[in-house]
């Protein structure tokens, strides 16, 4: 009868390489399991069953047992919510296959073991598997023992073969896979470490970022070991092509790669953050910047019945979704892409609703959105909110022109808007969705620089 199963990062297929925690534990197995994933790759089989003829002790006895792997499904034609329902079914079919096995163990085979490329923390599937085989006999009143030893990643030893450290001083590393790569890459995030990449997906910034330094290893730790490094735009076809032989010759590649873009990239890239800011003020409410602990007001703002009828889609944010945006804020405010403040009521300290600068479009311009708790409005607080905001941006952040819109029905919002000093500068056809599926025209309103230095702010 099983009572432990132990999850062991074996490096990248060197027995040299694997340490010595996980050495002593290959020898305290007495089963590894091991996911036939056919032919193409068949000598990652034997590649895990050298390391176990290596270290593991002549008088342990021991069984490899391969189990045929479940179809996974194309991933690379998935949308992101197809991807993430076949990973899952392909999870539970893999838990079911270890499982028929596990229950059928010989007498005396009480000690499992799962043998990881690299570090078990960056191939996460195979601890979810165990997590849900351990959780299946748990329901059946079975105390299943887990452990995790580490191993050598292939970052690592990306990094080691390269001569290299993975970041710079003071600058962070960022770690994905090939399939995200494309839509969330920006030189902001600093040195990305790019594994689980069957498609090259760094070839498609080669035209936009083509000064980004390519480090890229495949077969890491093996005799087949290649590597390249340079210039992403100079070298992209070279490592193109060196894939295509290897995985010829293979039928399989297993590769990573650092990209670290030039110094100062970051800083030319895009807008610089939004410059630090005390609360503001001018006696009724008070403006500050938007804090993960200000997730209620955020979501309230939105679920009340009169927001959702001006939303586009009408869905209600839950609980989930207003602490992810109210944590994010912080984050955009850094990256110069919004920022966002709470509206406070100054005599209560109470969230009174939120408003939000974007930078849009040209350099210089902004785009405003705002929206207030049902509980105040009909007090001023749109509007003053609107003057203090609008103030800081032209004095404080760099714009110059500020800019916001409204569904035509909406003729609250515009009367904050106007009371505020912005000017109607246009009726847009047809411009926004409503949440029935119909549109909705937009009413556009500006405040450009000098408009907001001839207004006084509201007092009292």
């Amino acid at each position: 009868m099983i009572d432990r199963i132990r999850i062991i990062g074996i490096g990248m297929g060197d027995p040299l390489q694997v340490t010595g925690e996980a050495a002593r534990a290959l020898g305290t197995v007495d089963v590894f399991l091991v996911a036939d994933k056919g032919d193409a790759k068949s000598d990652l089989v034997a590649a895990r069953q050298a390391v176990c003829e290596a270290l593991i002790p002549a008088d342990h006895a021991y069984r490899v047992v391969e189990v045929p792997d479940p179809r996974r499904g194309p991933d690379a034609e998935r949308d992101d919510t197809a991807y993430d329902r076949g990973v899952r079914d392909w999870h539970a079919a893999r838990v079911d296959a270890y499982a028929d096995v596990m229950e059928s163990l010989r007498d005396g085979e009480t000690t499992v073991g799962f043998l990881v490329w690299g570090d078990p923390a960056f191939y996460d599937s195979t601890i979810r598997v165990v997590d849900a085989l351990v959780q299946r006999w748990a329901a059946k009143g079975l105390d299943v023992d887990l452990d995790v030893i580490a191993g050598i990643s292939a970052p690592q030893l990306l990094a080691a073969r390269h001569r290299i450290p993975l970041n710079r001083i003071g600058a962070p590393i960022h770690v994905t896979t090939g399939r995200r790569l494309v839509d969330e890459y920006d030189p902001a995030l600093g040195d990305v470490v790019v594994m689980l990449d069957g498609q090259l997906a760094c070839a498609e910034l080669a035209d936009a970022f083509p000064d980004i330094e390519l480090y890229w290893g495949a077969y890491l730790g093996t005799p087949d070991e290649l590597l390249v490094h340079g210039r992403l735009a100079d070298v992209v076809d070279e490592v193109r092509r060196l894939r295509a032989e290897a995985r010829e010759r293979h039928g399989w590649v297993m590769d990573t790669y650092l990209l670290r873009p030039p110094v100062g990239a970051a800083e030319s890239s895009g807008p610089s953050g939004f410059p630090d800011t005390e609360p503001l003020g001018d006696g009724v409410v008070t403006v500050r910047p938007v804090t993960a602990a200000d997730w209620e007001v955020v979501r309230d703002e939105h679920n009340n019945e009169e927001s959702l009828r001006w939303d586009f889609a009408g869905r209600p944010h839950t609980d989930e979704r207003a602490r992810r945006l109210a944590a994010q804020a912080r984050r955009e405010w850094r990256l110069g892409r919004a920022a966002r403040f709470v509206i406070v009521d100054a005599a209560t300290g109470q969230g009174a609703g939120v408003i939000n600068v974007m930078r849009m479009g040209p350099p210089g311009l902004g785009l405003i959105g705002y929206g207030v708790l049902p509980a105040f409005r009909g007090r001023g607080f749109t509007t003053r909110a609107l003057r203090l905001v609008s103030r800081w941006a032209f004095d404080e952040a760099g714009i110059d022109r500020l800019e916001l819109g409204h569904k035509a029905d909406n003729v609250a919002s515009g009367r904050a808007a106007a009371k505020a000093g912005f000017s109607p500068e246009g009726r847009l056809r047809q411009r926004l969705p409503n949440p029935d599926g119909t549109r909705s025209d937009e009413i556009y309103y500006a405040l450009v620089r000098g408009d907001a230095h001839d207004r006084t702010p509201p007092t009292g």
